[in-house]
């Protein structure tokens, strides 16, 4: 051995600085450093990656009998998984439909009317109150529980308000009405609900004429229905009065524009059974329809001078032409889009604000621009207005105030032979004096009588305000193809008294 190796205690051979020797199989595997390539970057040899590949084909066919033999193994727990995940729904399923039969179970022990009484005290928010009243009574009442009947009642009053109130007298009046004698339950229950209803402040809105209405179908029927019925009058007069003067504000929506007499008045009247109450509402009724029909309609003048005056100096003949004029409501105007531009300029900024309106009309060159003066009434507001005063006289013919003739006259170029004069105590009616001898409508309509209304096919509805006017309807029904005419009249003598 050489100076420079020495044996170790293991017989490793190591240099003289004590670092292992090479042996010469060491040696073999000693490889030339790679030379370090531009192109690429070498990790390993060729040699090395050789042996890399040809050592590991048994090591990956190990791993994969691991992996398969894991898989199994997973596959056969995720199946216990979901049995397990199975039992566990269909066992929570059941605990819930045991509990929901258990909730219902709880309910079902308590008695209907405690039911019913609960739904009252639970109603959900969207649900109608007058529905839920009058199911609510409904089913009280088919229970035939008389004490839960009045409970009811009270309970309604207290915690539900006035559309729940109005359901519930309508489900007591629907039961009265089947029977002969209302029970004394029903009774004590109706005037609780009425008394309640009565009691709304007419600034309210609450009492509108449908609840009127209602209630005059039931008022007779609570405890002491006189009180009550004096009650009932006070608000109808009341509503009539806001309906008559146009006091929207103290009016609900469904009763603005409706009419005062054939609306409110005359239902309630003949809904009423107390002849006193009958008799101060026909007053009220007969005084409204006379002041209604002997009413003179003056013609409004829907000039407007000052407006008239912007347009003339802002250039608009038309417009100024159509603004002055006292009759003319409505005016069409054909201009091209600038024109129509300028016009709303005209309106929006320099006439002020609620005289006139614009609107367009059509479309592409067919198109036109309409302007209204704002207070005018519209066609069908003045046709409202002509068929309410028709139903009025109507009306006094049915209440025999007025008297109501349907004749065929004779063709044109025929003689009436009606001797005809202006009555100014009737506000200038024209009064049929006489019928001479030889008059083609003698013994078919009587003297001594006032025209208040003529109504054909030609003419329509109308109230002639003089004399000419009603030589002008006779006319014009002699000369067309039907010649009936139908007169409304009024004796002269009950006007002069």
């Amino acid at each position: 051995m050489s100076s420079n190796k020495k044996a170790t205690a293991l017989g490793t051979l190591t240099n003289h600085d004590g670092k292992r020797a090479l042996s010469n199989n060491d040696t073999k595997d000693v490889q030339p450093a790679a030379k370090k390539l531009k192109s690429h970057n070498r990790t390993m040899s060729i040699e090395a990656a050789q042996n890399q590949l040809d050592g590991s084909a048994s090591e990956i066919a190990k791993k994969d009998r691991t992996i398969q033999d894991r898989t199994k193994e997973i596959a056969a727990l995720k199946a216990q998984l979901a049995t397990a995940e199975r039992s566990l729904t269909i066992a929570k399923n059941a605990k819930k439909r045991i509990q929901e039969k258990n909730a219902e179970a709880l309910e079902m022990v308590k008695s209907d009317s405690a039911l019913i009484f609960e739904k009252v005290s639970l109603k959900r928010a969207g649900e109608p109150y007058e529905s839920l009243g009058r199911d609510a009574m409904d089913d009280m009442i088919g229970l035939k529980n008389d004490a839960d009947i009045i409970k009811l009642a009270r309970e309604l009053t207290v915690t539900k308000g006035h559309n729940a109130v109005l359901g519930a007298i309508k489900s007591i009046k629907a039961e009265c009405d089947k029977q002969e004698t209302p029970s004394p339950a029903l009774t004590d229950a109706i005037t609780i609900l009425v008394q309640h209803v009565l009691a709304a402040k007419p600034s309210s809105n609450r009492l509108d004429i449908n609840t009127l209405l209602l209630l005059a179908s039931v008022v007779g029927l609570a405890t002491n229905p006189t009180q009550y019925y004096s009650e009932l009058a006070t608000a109808v007069n009341q509503v009539a009065a806001n309906l008559k003067e146009k006091k929207t504000s103290m009016l609900s929506w469904s009763d603005r524009g409706k009419d005062f007499i054939t609306d409110l008045l005359v239902p309630v009247h003949d809904a009423v059974e107390n002849e006193c109450t009958k008799e101060g509402l026909m007053r009220e009724i007969k005084a409204g329809l006379l002041e209604s029909v002997n009413e003179i309609e003056v013609a409004k003048d829907y000039a407007m001078p000052d407006e008239a005056e912007i347009a003339r100096k802002a250039g608009f003949s038309d417009v100024h032409k159509f603004l002055l004029s006292p009759t003319e409501t409505t005016l069409n105007l054909n201009l091209s889009k600038e024109g129509r531009k300028a016009v709303h300029r005209l309106i929006d900024y320099s006439l002020g604000y609620g005289k006139v309106s614009h609107s367009s009309v059509g479309s592409g060159r067919s198109r036109y621009l309409v302007l209204k003066k704002c207070d005018a009434e519209s066609p069908a507001d003045l046709k409202a207005k002509k068929e309410r005063k028709e139903k009025h006289t109507e009306l006094l013919v049915k209440f025999s105030m007025y008297q109501k003739y349907t004749l065929t006259l004779p063709p044109t170029g025929t003689k009436l032979g009606l001797i005809l004069t202006t009555n100014t105590a009737s506000g200038n009616m024209t009064e049929i004096k006489d019928v001479v001898a030889n008059s083609p409508l003698m013994n078919l309509i009587p003297k001594d009588i006032c025209i208040v209304s003529l109504k054909g096919d030609v003419i329509g509805f109308v109230q002639p305000r003089s004399m000419q006017d009603t030589i002008e309807s006779f006319t014009k029904v002699q000369t067309a193809a039907s010649k009936q005419i139908e007169f409304i009249v009024v004796p002269t003598d009950t006007i002069s008294a």
